[in-house]
C-alpha cells in the first residue's frame, strides 16, 4: 500500500494541475437534426506564459512632458513572468501537501 505522504504529494500535484491548468472561456452551440450535427461557437485558451518571457515593467525616467505635468516612463526587464506564479505554486503545494497529510494521519 501506498504511504500517506506519498499519497499526500501525489493529492497536492493534482491540486496545484487543477489551480493553475488552463483556463477555458467560451460559448459553444450544438444542434442535431435528422441524424446532422452542427455547432458553432467560440472558445479562448489561457495558459501560463512562456517559463522564459521576460516580465517587462514601465519606470519613470525624471523626464516631464504634458506641461510638466506627467512624467515619461520606460519598459525595463524585472525577472521572469511566471516568477510570482511559481512563488504561489510553491506556497500553494507545500499550504495542500500539510493539509492533505493531516487529513490522512486522522483518517481511522
Amino acid at each position: 500500500m501506498t504511504n500517506k505522504s506519498q499519497i499526500a504529494h501525489d493529492l497536492s500535484i493534482a491540486y496545484i494541475n487543477n489551480r493553475y491548468g488552463a483556463e477555458v472561456r467560451g460559448k459553444f452551440s450544438v444542434s442535431t437534426y435528422e441524424g446532422d450535427v452542427t455547432g458553432s461557437g467560440e472558445v479562448e485558451t489561457e495558459r501560463l506564459p512562456d517559463v522564459n518571457r521576460i516580465r517587462m515593467v514601465k519606470v519613470g525616467t525624471g523626464e516631464k512632458h504634458f506641461f510638466g505635468l506627467r512624467e515619461r516612463t520606460t519598459l525595463v526587464e524585472s525577472g521572469y513572468e511566471v516568477d510570482s506564479i511559481f512563488a504561489n505554486m510553491i506556497e500553494d503545494y507545500y499550504e495542500a501537501y500539510s493539509r492533505f497529510l493531516a487529513l490522512l494521519e486522522n483518517k481511522q
